[in-house]
């Protein structure tokens, strides 16, 4: 962030002073105590587990520069702080206050905004539009999957002057958070991924879904577009009442503007062309990688990059650590696609799984998959369905993990797939390797807190 003075960031926040010091914000923003640094803005927020506010003696003696805090200090924290020089000021909440001083600071930058929504494929699609950016301009991105109320602005924030772009995940767990984060972001260029089924306790439906993410489009500048997959019913009845300029994306024979062609996937990952001409290749497995690879080509050609810097950039790609990573374990191939799950996205994995052509020494496939969460009363319908589509797809082997998917265990059992089952990672540690033939290809998927990828040291070392 370009250093502001605390009189910006007070009004900017619709704070008010506690206490005023004489030190300078080094233009740096922390909400973790244990790494508040000299001449930082550090904001205390209220977490699930923690309080930052506990810590703020720690914070003082850190020397930062200032702190945001949602609640009166008492005198002793006060003197504290006028002890140690750091500005102090109150905000009614602090994390509406984090939201509010990224949104002031979003007018004064110049670096063009592009906030990736959508179901599934956010992550991995920020990360294809950094790569190919990045051939020929400056700018930054979210770390991680920063989608949130927190780590947007935080990854707003860290926009520096001489940056041309920043990339920002934008995510929802229920309605009005889409359009509250774009708000904030009020981005150039807007990409939609997916719609798919998410959060379903609090979205409801596809059609809920569809609502939610289409709240984006509202909130791109003028003239800025909005980027998005041609064959999503449900999104474009969403989208029926905005104006806002489209390009489409989509396979070939889907009428989008940009078609990906002539798709040959490879376990090395997967050639395309763009209309029918051209070659391009991303080292990503899978062809719904193609369809994200055009949404950051989209993007691309808005900010100006040649065809040769767009080829080159995709084919300079490589997966976020748990999104189809390909890994080695104990003799086995490893597609770790285990940082999260929703129906949408396991289907689409198991797919691509069993239709990519098996690396030469690979003995046969294997399903490794944990619950889906938070799906609410859909949950039983829709573990059986991937329990269907394991056996329709033929794979001989499923090990199931958790209680929920069970329920996909024994409909892949009842269609004569070999089922293995156990309630936890922990439980399945011990057991899991000697279940599997030498040199097994396998899929690792399951929600976030499953944490799947916990089995890969019990594969290497069965």
């Amino acid at each position: 962030m370009k250093p502001w003075e605390f009189d910006n960031i007070r009004r900017a926040t619709l704070g008010k002073w506690l206490q005023r010091g004489p030190r300078a914000f080094n233009g740096i923003i922390c909400t973790d105590s244990r790494r508040a640094n000299e001449g930082d803005l550090f904001i205390a927020i209220k977490g699930e587990r923690f309080d930052a506010h506990d810590f703020l003696p720690q914070v003082f003696a850190a020397n930062v520069a200032g702190v945001l805090v949602g609640r009166e200090l008492s005198a002793d924290l006060l003197a504290a702080a006028g002890a140690q020089g750091v500005t102090v000021i109150q905000t009614d909440d602090t994390i509406v206050g984090l939201n509010r001083l990224a949104a002031a600071y979003r007018q004064e930058i110049r670096a063009k905004v592009i906030a990736v929504g959508g179901s599934n494929g956010k992550t991995t699609t920020k990360r294809i539009i950094h790569t190919l950016l990045g051939q020929k301009l400056r700018g930054h991105a979210s770390p991680k999957s920063y989608n949130n109320n927190i780590g947007m602005p935080l990854t707003l924030l860290e926009v520096e002057p001489h940056h041309d772009y920043v990339v920002l995940e934008i995510g929802t767990n229920a309605p009005g958070e889409i359009a509250a984060l774009a708000a904030v972001a009020r981005p150039d260029v807007a990409l939609i991924t997916s719609i798919g089924l998410e959060h379903l306790e609090k979205l409801g439906d596809l059609a809920g879904v569809a609502r939610e993410e289409a709240s984006v489009a509202p909130f791109i500048t003028a003239g800025g577009p909005l980027i998005l997959p041609a064959d999503g019913p449900e999104l474009l009845q969403a989208l029926r009442l905005v104006t806002v300029p489209r390009i489409t994306v989509g396979f070939a024979g889907s009428g989008a503007d940009l078609q990906a062609t002539g798709i040959i996937e490879t376990w090395d990952g997967c050639d395309f062309a763009l209309n029918g001409r051209g070659s391009y290749h991303i080292g990503l497995l899978g062809r719904h990688n193609a369809g994200n690879a055009l949404l950051a080509l989209a993007v691309a050609r808005r900010l100006g990059l040649t065809e040769e810097q767009i080829a080159a950039g995709l084919a300079a790609v490589r997966p976020e650590p748990q999104r189809m990573e390909k890994t080695r374990a104990g003799g086995h191939f490893v597609l770790n696609d285990s940082y999260n799950a929703n129906p949408s996205s396991m289907a689409a994995a198991l797919e691509m799984f069993a239709r990519l052509p098996l690396p030469p020494a690979a003995t046969g496939r294997v399903a490794i998959l944990g619950d889906m969460l938070e799906l609410g009363e859909s949950s039983r319908m829709m573990h059986h369905e991937v329990g269907a589509a394991v056996a329709q797809l033929g794979i001989p082997v499923l090990i199931a993990i958790g209680s929920a998917m069970n329920t996909a265990a024994d409909a892949a059992s009842a269609a004569g797939v070999v089922v293995h089952r156990f309630a936890t990672v922990a439980a399945a540690g011990p057991h899991v390797a000697k279940l599997l033939d030498p040199g097994a290809a396998i899929l690792l998927k399951g929600s976030h807190s499953m944490a799947l990828e916990k089995l890969l040291p019990a594969l290497a070392d069965p």
